[in-house]
């Protein structure tokens, strides 16, 4: 099993914002974006690797680890980056803020 590395990519976060556009589908496309998402935790020296075709599906996963599992140090990697609990919940969140925005202006430029 490959070993997985975490790097600080904070100020590479704040740099381009607009990349998290990619990790939620956006509205009325129909189906999720064709990406795989890896979820990893490790418990001593041992690593857990789960994978997932949506955001919304590592997330779930990443979460269940961490409560019914009390896993600790879980991350959600998107193949480019590495994300903890907590910043992948904020990507997505501003994922879908985006997305509604783009909806709205879809909305009003066909009316």
């Amino acid at each position: 099993m490959a070993r997985f590395e975490q790097k600080d990519c904070s100020s590479e976060r704040q740099a381009a914002p607009c990349e998290i556009l990619r990790l939620v589908q956006p509205r009325g496309f129909g189906q999720a974006l064709p990406m795989i998402f890896h979820v990893h935790a490790y418990v001593d020296d041992h690593m857990f690797e789960a994978t997932a075709k949506t955001a919304r599906d590592a997330f779930a996963k990443a979460i269940e680890w961490h409560v019914v599992g009390r896993l600790t140090g879980i991350s959600i990697s998107d193949g480019t980056r590495s994300y903890s609990i907590a910043e992948f919940a904020s990507v997505m969140a501003l994922a879908e803020i985006a997305n509604i925005k783009a909806s709205a202006k879809q909305y009003e430029a066909n009316r």
